[in-house]
């Protein structure tokens, strides 16, 4: 692919390509997460509260080490290949090369600990596990946020489908042969191998370059100065996503970290919608920010009136719901995650508005600000969680957790306002009719949901539980939908010819 028709594909048609690029991730996504979130609770159910809270923790181990060697250079890639598509292989070589050197040096000071730490043979085994996937997935961001970059995410999204199959299909067997924590992670090893594979054969193929790291201390200079604060910024989300479930580990016990993160899960599990629009309108809001701010306050301001619609009735739908919930799911076993649930769960719009709040502040160099609101939100988390959960447990963790999601919000609005005269009074009517309308559809809900019954359990074997439960909540989430939408279009909450846009655009670009 050549430089002038990499600048060509850039100019043409980019609010299309926008909502292209979101329906292609997202779909991704929701297949991703609808699949992990079977698979865990497949895991849950089969491992019971206590060996979850030993499990959690261990997998968590992966994100966290993969920031360490990734050091956020592959979102720095992506922004600086949308405003220079003709230095692409350069780039990529010389991320490439810092990555092996912090790579060398993460992993040797990892083994270290792992290998003289107080660690059983079989905790050390995982170790290593971790480490292998790791560095394979530090290298798979890579290649995937040259697609980023290009605004193409056909390929990224094809992967995560098929390596969340893959994953799933080897741990759920693994489990069911016996084979324990070991298995699982092995199963997750294979997924990240083909992502690996795949990802470096569509640079090849696509992009016309085999990557290898090259040392270009200009470039590599260039780089490192932009991503400290990026880097810094995901090291602090990092802290702020598994700090709690440590502190709990240590401070209550396994049970406690086990019916935590069942809560945790179903809450942020969603959080593939914001995701998607934020990883799809980062590119654009990078090339507005030179060319054009009143683009870039229109792609803002829709962003945020997508998510909304979408945010709020699914947090009113989860918390009526939340006491049929959690023991359909998960068994009667872990009960107690339906307040925590609850608590969490009203913080879902706020987390699903700082995506986009976020990738504002990053795509207009205030990646800096970004960094200083996580640290003053982890700061916050950590003082919460120091004095609530000695007393309140897990439960004072989803307090904390809502507290410190809503600060970073508004923390970030606070900046946002300064780079763009956003439409404040029409994202606050949108979010007063988006509740409206999700308060009636969740007296529907409330109403209709105990009036389905029914029982396919037994004609699908040992898969019936699962997929009865999935038919049931289907079945009240498209009733639900209706609902909403049918109420928010009357209360002139919603535009229908941007739902029809976003449909044809889709359509035709796919076609």
């Amino acid at each position: 692919m050549d430089t002038a028709s990499l600048q060509t594909e850039l100019r043409s048609d980019s609010q299309e390509r926008i909502l292209k690029n979101t329906s292609f991730l997202t779909v991704a996504f929701v297949i991703q997460k609808a699949i992990s979130l079977l698979y865990f609770v497949f895991i849950a159910r089969r491992i019971g509260p206590v060996n979850l809270g030993l499990y959690d923790p261990l997998k968590s181990l992966i994100p966290i080490a993969l920031i360490l060697i990734d050091f956020s250079l592959s979102a720095v890639l992506t922004r600086e290949i949308a405003r220079r598509p003709d230095k692409i292989k350069e780039y990529v070589s010389n991320v490439l090369g810092i990555k092996v050197i912090f790579g060398f040096f993460v992993l040797l000071i990892a083994g270290l600990i792992t290998i003289f730490g107080p660690f059983s043979t079989e905790t050390r085994t995982l170790l290593y596990f971790v480490g292998m996937i790791v560095v394979l997935d530090t290298f798979t961001l890579t290649f995937f946020a040259v697609f980023r970059g290009l605004q193409n995410l056909r390929y990224e999204s094809l992967a995560i489908i098929i390596n969340q199959l893959l994953t799933i299909s080897a741990g759920g067997a693994a489990l069911l042969k016996g084979y324990g924590l070991q298995g699982l992670f092995t199963a997750t090893l294979i997924g990240s191998f083909f992502n690996f594979v795949f990802s470096l054969w569509v640079i090849k193929k696509k992009v016309h370059f085999f990557p290898l790291p090259t040392w270009d201390p200009r470039i590599i200079t260039v780089f490192l100065k932009i991503a400290v604060p990026f880097a810094l910024a995901a090291m602090l989300v990092k802290v702020f996503t598994y700090t709690d479930r440590y502190m709990i580990l240590a401070l209550a016990g396994k049970q406690y970290v086990g019916w935590y993160v069942t809560a945790h899960k179903l809450t942020f599990a969603l959080e593939f919608i914001p995701s998607a629009f934020a990883a799809s309108v980062y590119p654009a809001m990078s090339t507005f920010f030179v060319s054009s701010h009143e683009q870039l306050k229109r792609t803002f301001e829709k962003t945020m009136y997508y998510l909304m619609i979408i945010a709020v009735p699914l947090a009113v739908a989860i918390f009526t719901l939340a006491d049929r919930l959690i023991p359909q799911l998960y068994t009667s076993t872990y009960s107690a995650a339906i307040v925590p649930l609850r608590i969490m769960i009203i913080g879902l719009i706020c987390v699903f508005m700082n995506f986009p709040v976020g990738a504002l502040l990053n795509a207009c160099n205030m990646q800096k600000q970004n960094t200083i609101n996580m640290a003053i939100i982890v700061a916050c988390n950590i003082v919460l969680n120091s004095i609530l959960i000695p007393r309140f447990t897990f439960i004072g963790a989803a307090v904390s957790t809502l507290i410190s999601t809503t600060l970073l919000f508004f923390l970030g609005l606070r900046w946002a306002k300064k780079i763009i005269r956003f439409d404040g009074k029409y994202l606050l009517v949108t979010l007063g009719k988006s509740f409206t309308a999700a308060v009636v559809m969740a007296v529907f809900i409330y109403i209709v949901a105990p009036l389905i019954k029914f029982d396919v359990a037994p004609y699908f074997g040992g898969a019936g539980t699962y997929i009865q439960i999935m038919i049931y909540y289907g079945m009240l989430a498209i009733a639900g939908a209706i609902v909403y939408f049918y109420v928010l279009s009357r209360i002139k909450g919603v535009v229908l010819m941007d739902l029809k846009s976003l449909v044809t655009t889709f359509r035709r670009k796919t076609s």
